[in-house]
């Protein structure tokens, strides 16, 4: 997958989750967004957009450690996303089970967007 089509869908991605977040918390009856939702759905796009980079120039590069290095990428996001949380949760006040669906509903669909992608490049890389 070229970069140009993974910025495609990224930017897809992004506007289609977070429209639908703000619909679904504009029209509930009660409040099913977390305090600084917004700042948590940026900084997993960030970290996804981070990792993503840095595993396709791993991929690039080429030889036996394109798997460790796909697995290096997603053992880093996890490790960053585990620091956040922390820093989150010892700054801001919320209702543990709301957080945790919020939390991680962005994670996986982050998550497994990324691995989606890397599977295509993996791919093309595998027929050359």
């Amino acid at each position: 997958m070229s970069l140009q089509k993974f910025a495609i869908y990224f930017i897809i991605l992004i506007t289609s989750t977070a429209l639908g977040f703000y619909l679904l918390d504009h029209f509930s009856a009660t409040t099913i967004l977390i305090p600084h939702f917004w700042l948590v759905f940026t900084f997993m796009a960030a970290i996804t957009l981070i990792i993503y980079f840095l595993s396709v120039l791993g991929i690039k590069k080429g030889g036996e450690y394109q798997s460790f290095i796909l697995l290096g990428g997603i053992v880093i996001r996890l490790l960053a996303s585990m620091a956040f949380v922390l820093i989150y949760l010892l700054k801001v006040k919320v209702n543990g089970i709301l957080f945790i669906g919020n939390f991680f509903s962005i994670y996986f669909l982050f998550t497994v967007f990324e691995i989606y992608c890397l599977l295509r490049n993996l791919r093309h890389q595998i027929k050359k």
